[in-house]
């Protein structure tokens, strides 16, 4: 038995009885924890600022050896300006949603915690990029970040370099030239300015990940991208995808 303390942000709650919550953690240097927030929902409970969704703090946790309990919380950062605005909140709760369903539990993953946080950072704050091309960046750069690398600059079929291509499609997983597309079905025609932003995504450090903006026609080719690597790598069935698109067809 012992107490330890933890920087981490809260990805997700559960309601528990008429006072408490079980938390899932995303601790840095522990990874992915579920945590009991015994009579967080009590008016005067010292955890009732702390103990929500979005919550990014320093969390002290007593672990008795079966379970993990919330002792004490000292916020850095609530993302309130999320819960403002309906888009960036439906954005951000999908962030939250995709790091839980795809992460495992008790793995350190810093520098997935570090992408989570600098895509909520800039959802919450910037009015230059959309929220739609926030997600596709954190997606592409999650998968990275999870050893799904993508093949951007050279055929997968037959290796060839696509710089002074005109045509070009995006296969499997990769680009394709116009000699190897009958190798593949369901090819996606594509614009060379994709392959551009493609390799800033993968290049970049997570602080310089969001310091562009594109045409509405790449960011519609980035979603097509985003969403077969998806299909292909990850679980994807997501409750807060269903809102985000009943909120991009109003």
């Amino acid at each position: 038995m012992s107490t330890f303390k933890a920087r981490g942000i809260i990805i997700k709650e559960t309601l528990v009885g008429d006072n408490d919550k079980a938390l899932i953690i995303l601790l840095k240097d522990y990874g992915k924890f579920t945590v009991w927030a015994r009579n967080c929902r009590n008016g005067k409970s010292k955890l009732l600022a702390g103990s929500w969704l979005f919550s990014y703090a320093d969390f002290i946790i007593y672990d008795s050896g079966k379970t993990l309990s919330l002792n004490q919380v000292d916020m850095i950062e609530n993302f309130y300006n999320l819960t403002e605005d309906l888009d960036s909140l439906a954005y951000g709760t999908y962030f939250l949603e995709f790091v839980d369903k795809n992460i495992q539990e008790a793995t350190p993953i810093n520098d997935i915690m570090l992408l989570l946080l600098k895509s909520l950072l800039i959802l919450s704050k910037s009015t230059v990029i959309s929220p739609k091309l926030i997600s596709k960046i954190f997606e592409i750069k999650f998968l990275q970040l999870n050893g799904y690398m993508p093949i951007i600059n050279n055929c997968i079929h037959c290796n060839k370099s696509i710089k002074d291509e005109k045509n070009i499609y995006w296969g499997t997983n990769g680009v394709v030239c116009k000699d190897c597309k009958d190798k593949e079905q369901h090819l996606l025609k594509i614009s060379p300015n994709i392959i551009s932003v493609l390799n800033h995504i993968l290049s970049s450090k997570v602080d310089k990940l969001y310091n562009f903006n594109v045409s509405e026609n790449i960011l519609n080719e980035l979603s097509l991208i985003s969403k077969k690597l998806l299909k292909i790598h990850l679980y994807t069935e997501l409750k807060s995808t269903s809102f985000i698109e009943q909120l991009e067809n109003i």
